[in-house]
């Protein structure tokens, strides 16, 4: 039974790798399902495993490096325990990732550094490795990777410095399996030569015909999307190129024994590299520092930030209870003082009554009063004519 195969995607960032990934993904190469989201510097996606990008930063983190670190990798590094662990990791994302197909692809930019590392994985398994190198002309990936991070955070000749690094170490590690060459102008100057040329070089044929495939590449490569084309530079050019651009123009003309012309030039740039290597290092950690005080201080800022917030919440929360306990408290005084208040509307109702009754009292007892004092002035009207009759006679009788 054939083993299943993987192509590994090596390239510095800016190099087109995320293009050539997209292509041979419409040929038939399974992706990622987890794949970092499109953003700003790739707005069709950078079809790269977030999972791996995860992994490979932990570990070169561990053991002292960074993406943009143009120092060679430790010595040893692969015996390392955090290396041991990255294995274990890379093992387990590619069972869950790509576990049932026969054809995979995978890219991200820092596996350029670690390629002992993915080719050891892989063996474990029991996948056969092959690599494609991806490369861009130096000058554009200086100016993108300028648009992408700053000017001012690194310098066009640190990149380039890096372009060689990333490309050099990929080639270094990819002698003993099969591999192919694609530069970036290669694949927007005729995409469907280049792609069959991989699949030979390769000893694989896509899944998807490139007549099949042909509609949906042209939609994805347009070139509107390209950015600093070297070949439009209206700037002129040095007369002597760059060692970056030589090796640059060996990978894009192909001449015969093209590879063998890069791996003298290979140890031509380690033979530099190591010359140069004490003040770059030192450069690199200086950089390494500025940004670790800079995360210290933002972290700092931060922690002032949350202790500002907690003491605001615990402050607004004490306030809070407060006026709940409060609320509670006028509340329960306003019950009660409605409990008093229908009492005394009762005994107000209570005393309006006996009032009334006191008043019906009073009323008759007037009456009565007025009755009686009509009898008697009756009676003193009765008892007067009665008097005057006596006083009468009386007179009447002495006569």
């Amino acid at each position: 039974m054939t083993n299943p195969t993987a192509i590994l995607v090596l390239g510095m960032p800016r190099s087109g790798t995320s293009a050539v990934t997209r292509v041979l993904n419409l040929c038939g190469a399974a992706l990622s399902g987890n794949l970092l989201p499109a953003a700003k510097p790739n707005p069709k996606g950078f079809f790269e495993s977030a999972d791996a990008l995860a992994i490979h930063e932990r570990l070169l983190t561990a053991l002292g490096r960074t993406w943009f670190d143009v120092s060679e990798m430790p010595e040893d590094w692969l015996e390392h325990p955090a290396t041991q662990r990255a294995h274990e990791e890379l093992v387990e994302l590619v069972r869950r990732e790509y576990g049932d197909q026969m054809l995979w692809i995978i890219k991200e930019p820092r596996m350029c550094r670690i390629v002992p590392l993915w080719l050891r994985v892989l063996h474990s398994l029991n996948i056969s490795p092959r690599a494609l190198l991806v490369t861009r002309h130096p000058g554009e990936v200086v100016r993108s990777v300028a648009r992408m991070v700053g000017e001012e955070q690194w310098g066009p000749k640190n990149t380039e410095i890096l372009w060689l690094e990333y490309f050099f170490e990929a080639e270094k590690a990819t002698r003993e399996i099969p591999r192919a060459l694609i530069t970036y102008d290669q694949l927007l100057g005729d995409w469907a030569f280049s792609v069959e040329r991989v699949a030979a070089e390769l000893k694989l044929e896509w899944p998807v015909s490139i007549t099949e495939a042909k509609q949906e590449i042209d939609d994805y490569l347009g070139v509107e999307d390209r950015h600093h084309d070297h070949n439009s530079d209206a700037e002129p050019r040095p007369e002597r190129r760059t060692f970056a651009e030589r090796v640059y123009s060996i990978c894009n003309e192909m001449q015969s024994d093209y590879w063998k012309v890069i791996e003298n030039a290979q140890i031509e740039f380690s033979e530099m590299l190591a010359l140069f290597s004490s003040p770059m290092r030192e450069a690199v950690n200086k950089a390494i520092e500025e940004r670790d005080e800079e995360k210290l201080l933002q972290q700092a800022e931060l922690e002032a930030l949350r202790q500002h917030h907690n003491e605001v919440f615990f402050t607004q929360h004490a306030q809070l209870i407060e006026l709940k306990d409060a609320r509670e408290q006028m509340d329960k005084a306003l019950s009660d003082s409605k409990v008093e208040i229908s009492k005394l509307i009762n005994s107000l109702n209570d005393v309006s009554h006996e009032l009334e009754v006191v008043t019906a009292r009073e009323e008759s007892c007037r009456q009565q009063l007025n009755d009686a004092q009509a009898s008697y002035a009756a009676l003193l009207a009765l008892t007067g004519s009665r008097m005057w009759l006596a006083k009468k006679i009386f007179s009447i009788e002495k006569k």
